[in-house]
C-alpha cells in the first residue's frame, strides 16, 4: 500500500480518472481456411480420443463436418461427433453429454458451431471433473478444479465464445438462463475460418452482426465509469466497421473480407480487451435473459428489441450525452441544438440498421410475448433494488422499459 500512495504522490493519480485493469487471453488463434489443417494436430496434443460437437444447421448446409472428421481419423484420433440444435443451451444436455464424455474416456472437445455449440463444450469440459450437474457449479455449490481442453471452431461471427472463457446455459424447468466463467474455460485454440461463416442465412448472419454491436455497446461502451482514450475509440472503431460490413454481408452472403471482418471484430468484441476495468452492468442482458429463459427465443432477436428501447428510455432521463457521442462515433449522427436531440436521432439510426437493414423483429409480439412476467422477470434481475449504470433503473423502470418493448 505504501508504494501505491508513493506513486499516487509523485503521478498525482487521485484526479478524477484512473485507469485499472487485468487482461488475460491464453487463446491460440488460427484465421484462415489454410490454418485449418493444423486442426488435428493442435487437437493431438491433448489426446487421441475426442467428442466432437457440432451444429446440426452447420452440417446440414456444408460438408466441412465430414472433412473434419475424416482429418481427425487420419490422425489416429478417436471421435464421437454429436450435433446439437437447440438456439439457448440446456443443463440436461450438458450433464448428459459430460456423463457420456466420462464413460468414452473423452480427452478433448471440439465445438463446431455458433455460440450455443462453443457455450456447451466449455460447460461440457467443466462438468466432466465433477460428480455435480452443472447447475451446481455455475452456481457456486460446487468448486471447478480442473477442465478438459476445449477446441473451438466457430461457424457464427457473433458470440465470441470462441476467444473467451464464459458462456450461458438455459435451465428451462426452472425458467433462467445462467452466465459463467472460470480461467480454466479458455479454449485451447480457435480455428477462425470466414468461409465457414458464409453457411448461416441472412436471417442469423444478420442477428450475428446485431449481437456483436451489443456486445462492445452495452458490456463495455455505455458504462458510467471514466474510459481510456485508446480503448474507446477502438470501442467505437470496431462498431463503425460492424455497421459497414454488416450493410455488405446482409446483401452478399458470400463476400469474404465483410466476413473475415466480422469475425474479427466478434471475437474482439468479447475477449476481455475492451473491458478495461468499467465495472459493466448488463441492463439489457440481463432483461434478455430472463426473456430466454421464459419463452427461449434467440439471444440476439431479443437483445434487438430490448437495446434500442433502453437506450431512448436512458437518454430521456439524463443518459443524452453517452448516447449522442455513439451516435457521432458510430452513425455519422450530426450534432443536433441539444444532446438530447442528437441522442433521440441516434437512436432512430440504430433502430433503422436493425429493423431496416438487418430485418431483425423490432418487438416482442413477434415472439408471442406478452407482459403476463414481466414483474416477476424484473424482480429476479434486481430483487428491490437499482442496476447501475449511465443513470440508475430500478425495477419500476425495468418493467417501463419491457412493457416498451410489445
Amino acid at each position: 500500500m505504501r508504494y501505491i500512495i508513493f506513486f499516487q504522490e509523485i503521478f498525482d493519480l487521485g484526479r478524477k480518472n484512473v485507469y485499472q485493469f487485468r487482461f488475460y487471453n491464453p487463446v491460440t488463434v488460427y484465421f484462415g481456411l489454410e490454418k485449418f489443417d493444423e486442426l488435428p494436430t493442435v487437437a493431438r496434443y491433448y489426446g487421441d480420443r475426442a467428442l466432437v460437437l457440432y451444429s446440426e444447421a452447420f452440417n446440414r448446409h456444408t460438408d466441412y463436418v465430414d472433412m473434419i472428421l475424416r482429418m481427425l481419423k487420419e490422425r489416429d484420433i478417436y471421435t464421437l461427433a454429436i450435433s446439437e440444435s437447440m438456439p439457448n443451451p440446456r443443463g440436461e444436455f450438458v450433464d448428459r453429454i459430460s456423463r457420456l464424455c466420462r464413460n468414452e474416456r473423452i480427452e478433448v472437445l471440439i465445438g463446431i458451431g455458433g455460440g450455443s455449440v462453443l457455450d456447451s463444450v466449455k460447460a461440457i469440459s467443466a462438468s466432466v471433473y465433477t460428480n455435480a450437474s452443472c447447475w451446481e457449479w455455475i452456481t457456486g455449490k460446487e468448486e471447478l478444479k480442473m477442465a478438459l481442453p476445449v477446441i473451438a471452431v466457430p461457424t457464427t461471427a457473433a458470440t465470441g465464445s470462441e476467444m473467451n472463457s464464459g458462456g450461458l446455459i438455459s435451465f428451462p424447468e426452472r425458467r433462467e438462463k445462467l452466465s459463467f466463467g472460470h480461467p480454466l474455460l479458455f479454449p485451447k485454440a480457435a480455428f477462425i475460418i470466414p468461409e465457414f461463416t458464409a453457411s448461416q442465412s441472412r436471417e442469423y448472419t444478420a442477428a450475428g452482426c446485431a449481437d456483436v454491436m451489443f456486445h462492445i455497446m452495452e458490456g463495455n461502451y455505455f458504462t458510467r465509469a471514466p474510459k481510456m482514450e485508446t480503448h474507446l475509440k477502438v470501442m467505437e472503431e470496431l462498431m463503425k466497421n460492424l455497421v459497414k460490413y454488416s450493410r455488405i454481408v446482409v446483401e452478399d452472403l458470400h463476400n469474404y473480407d465483410a466476413r473475415a471482418n466480422l469475425c474479427v471484430i466478434a471475437s474482439w468484441a468479447l475477449n476481455g480487451f475492451l473491458e478495461n476495468g468499467t465495472g459493466r452492468i448488463a441492463v439489457c442482458h440481463a432483461l434478455e435473459h430472463q426473456i430466454s429463459g421464459y419463452y427461449d427465443i434467440p439471444h440476439a432477436k431479443g437483445m434487438a428489441v430490448i437495446v434500442p428501447k433502453w437506450l431512448r428510455y436512458i437518454a430521456e432521463r439524463g443518459g443524452a450525452e453517452q448516447v449522442a457521442e455513439f451516435g457521432k462515433a458510430v452513425f455519422d449522427v450530426k450534432s443536433k441544438k441539444s444532446k438530447l436531440q442528437t441522442a433521440i436521432e441516434t437512436v432512430d439510426k440504430l433502430e433503422y440498421f436493425l429493423y431496416a437493414e438487418l430485418m431483425l423483429p423490432s418487438s416482442f409480439l413477434a415472439y408471442g410475448i406478452t407482459d403476463k412476467h414481466f414483474n416477476e422477470m424484473v424482480q429476479n434481475i434486481c430483487h428491490g433494488g437499482k442496476l447501475t449504470g449511465i443513470i440508475n433503473l430500478d425495477s419500476h423502470d425495468l418493467v417501463n422499459i419491457l412493457n416498451s418493448c410489445l
